[in-house]
């Protein structure tokens, strides 16, 4: 129920226990983005205008960026910053420039299967937001969903499903609003524009591009057979365990957000051997070469 505005200070969430409750998120979230933000002031001046996250066994990208202007940070250096637990993904926060774009790429995202609510998994979003980044780009390992998906293999990604548990960009039921709510209707997640960047640098390079939707599942067990059955009746092209919350607290922030997906297998109950982390891993790095081509292309019209 709506409380009643203080005439003090004319807020009307004053007595509505939700939304006092989400205020006092804001005001706490504000806090631990200044402090991360202060911390990397300390090193580095450099203001990124392009944003990206690199995902399982994709940190090799990361060497590509000249960091001489800039800095690299290990994450486990900054205050609030959610640890990173799994193989594959390096804990490094790099400011540099690449290709004469000045940017922020962390190799090394946090999982919510790793324990931690939406809130710190999401953190490094807004503190790209709060650095000067105002474009946004995702990677990630994905299992594929779609025939002719192949290991190796790059996809677009142009919208997906959100199998998280929540709509809201943070913890469960701490705040009812949504990133893509705005003043006149439902907002896209994926920025139209960065989708046909994406698509002519892949031609210009002649580099095979497919699209697609994701599923962005909870993990970290891969989905069963029938998940993957019942996500592929949804739509969904490549299941990932992350990636989807990322993507919706950049489009909350104002960042235009883009995602490239990396195939490294079959699905479960689509392929005839088990899947394995090292299997994801291994193709994954593999794939580093076509994922840095596409991104040097793409980089300077971010």
């Amino acid at each position: 129920m709506r409380g009643t505005p203080d005439t003090r200070s004319a807020q009307a969430h004053v007595g509505d226990p939700a939304a006092e409750a989400a205020a006092l998120w804001r005001a706490h979230a504000a806090h631990d983005v200044d402090a991360v933000v202060a911390a990397v002031r300390r090193v580095t001046s450099l203001e990124p205008r392009v944003a990206v996250v690199l995902g399982s066994g994709l940190g090799g990208v990361a060497e590509a960026i000249d960091t001489r202007t800039g800095a690299v940070i290990a994450t486990a250096d900054l205050p609030h910053w959610p640890r990173s637990t799994v193989a594959g993904h390096a804990g490094k926060l790099l400011l540099g420039t690449w290709k004469s774009t000045p940017v922020a790429v962390l190799a090394g995202r946090a999982h919510r299967y790793e324990g931690y609510g939406l809130d710190r998994v999401t953190l490094p979003i807004r503190v790209f937001r709060a650095l000067g980044a105002r474009t946004l780009v995702l990677t990630n390992a994905v299992g594929a969903i779609r025939k002719g998906l192949r290991p190796g293999s790059l996809m677009l990604v142009r919208d997906q499903l959100n199998f998280h548990g929540t709509r809201g960009l943070f913890l469960p039921g701490e705040l009812p609003d949504s990133p893509l709510r705005g003043p006149f209707g439902p907002r896209p997640v994926y920025a139209d524009r960065l989708v046909k960047i994406f698509r002519e640098a892949a031609a210009g390079l002649r580099l095979p591009l497919a699209e697609g939707v994701l599923m962005g599942g909870f993990g970290p067990s891969y989905e069963t057979a029938s998940e993957i059955l019942a996500a592929r009746s949804w739509g969904a092209d490549a299941a990932c365990m992350s990636t989807v919350t990322e993507a919706l607290v950049g489009a909350g922030v104002g960042l235009e957000t883009a995602a490239v997906s990396c195939v490294t297998n079959a699905a479960t109950g689509l392929s005839t051997t088990a899947l394995t982390h090292e299997e994801v891993t291994e193709v994954a790095d593999r794939a580093t070469q076509s994922l840095r081509r596409l991104l040097e292309e793409a980089l300077p019209r971010l």
